[in-house]
């Protein structure tokens, strides 16, 4: 099989492992392929998961990894109002930068909703782990971001390094 059907085969079947099971690691999605009969490092699987959107939402009493067209996360605000109601997000201006603390691991997921939701004031975004910096074209863009935010549930802290 030529890679680029491997890599269709294995992001369909990470597509189908997640709708079928509670799967919370990264760790856990690659057992979940050797089990299926497909063989993946957890580098190929972590650009697997950010490739398919995967989220990591609320699941069996625990976080566990979702397709992004689970029920409320059909689109980009929708998702990014449900990560906001499921984990505690906070932000804060920094410059031109609106910068978002959540709980770790969550960061990445909220990127592709923030991405996905199409702000007009947001120029792109930068997720680690637990941090999202969101670039604006300048300061009141950034602020009037803040507050559209608020609206998702974003608590705003103000400026950035500043109590």
């Amino acid at each position: 099989m030529r890679e680029a059907g491997r890599k269709q085969h294995r992001q369909r079947a990470l597509l189908r492992l997640v709708r079928e099971r509670h799967l919370a690691t990264q760790s856990d999605l690659v057992r979940a392929l050797r089990s299926a009969g497909i063989t993946a490092t957890q580098a190929t699987v972590s650009r697997d998961v950010e490739e398919l959107g995967l989220l990591k939402v609320t699941r069996e009493g625990g976080h566990g990894y979702a397709a992004p067209d689970v029920p409320g996360n059909t689109d980009g605000p929708s998702r990014l109002r449900r990560l906001c109601e499921d984990y505690p997000v906070e932000g804060a201006l920094a410059g031109n930068l609106v910068v978002i603390r959540s709980l770790p691991g969550t960061a990445n997921a909220l990127a592709a909703a923030l991405d996905a939701a199409d702000f007009p004031e947001a120029i792109g975004t930068i997720a680690g782990d637990d941090t999202v910096f969101v670039a604006a074209a300048e300061g009141r863009a950034a602020s009037a971001l803040l507050g559209k935010l608020s609206g998702f549930g974003v608590v705003s802290h103000g400026t950035a390094g500043r109590s």
